[in-house]
């Protein structure tokens, strides 16, 4: 069962602006493990427009550095639905680089593994608007996170919570607040499906505060 506790990487990141950045269990990989997770995001509210939803896909590829440090490099690309009137496409492509140290791992004196971590993330934003064409827009975030995680298997329950800073262009847009509830469920030694729910408190320059929520689902194996 140790060997599924150390592939939990993070759930996926998403390539939207709007998307947490760092959602991590608990469970270090391992000194010289490898771990890699692909899955699907669903974002409601993106960027405050009722009925406008970005679908993405993404993975992560981690390394364990040490026994308790992890590395966790991402890929992902999403595509927005429900566009307003005038704009017939919105997508995004990214990469990230993210650190996870494990501070407290569960034994037969902890109840639970905790970890807390931070990264980078570059993305570049589609817009195609009618009669202008394409408009792409660099985007960037700093985060920080923290999480916890509790072994039942075949379940492996978490909760996280990660603050992140949200820029373009160099200019500061924005803050968000994401707090995420989710599990493992293993099949195997190796393998692991990954569930997950997060509510987002987002507070951007200039604007008044909103919410959003993301629904995702992985795929995580140790190889």
């Amino acid at each position: 069962m140790r060997l599924v506790t150390t592939l939990l990487l993070a759930v996926v990141l998403i390539a939207s602006a709007a998307s947490a950045e760092f959602l991590l269990t608990a469970n270090p990989l391992g000194q010289g493990k490898i771990g890699g997770l692909l899955g699907y995001v669903s974002d409601a509210n993106y960027n405050n427009v009722s009925g406008m939803s970005v679908g993405t896909i993404g993975g992560y590829v981690g390394y364990g550095i040490t026994d308790k440090l992890d590395v966790l490099v991402n890929l992902g690309s999403a595509n927005a639905s429900g566009l307003p009137v005038g704009v017939s496409k919105i997508a995004a492509t990214g990469y990230a680089l993210n650190l996870k140290y494990s501070v407290i791992q569960e034994g037969k004196d902890m109840p639970v593994s905790v970890a807390v971590g931070g990264g980078y993330k570059s993305s570049t934003l589609t817009t195609t608007v009618t009669g202008l064409g394409d408009i792409s827009t660099p985007l960037s975030q700093i985060s920080i996170a923290a999480g916890v995680s509790k072994v039942m298997a075949p379940f492996i329950p978490y909760g996280a919570l990660a603050y992140r800073s949200m820029n373009s262009n160099g200019t500061a847009q924005g803050t968000a607040i994401d707090l995420t509830v989710g599990s493992a469920i293993a099949w195997s030694m190796q393998g692991a499906v990954m569930i997950e729910a997060t509510m987002q408190s987002i507070t951007p320059n200039g604007g008044a505060n909103y919410s959003s929520s993301q629904l995702a689902a992985g795929v995580a194996y140790l190889l």
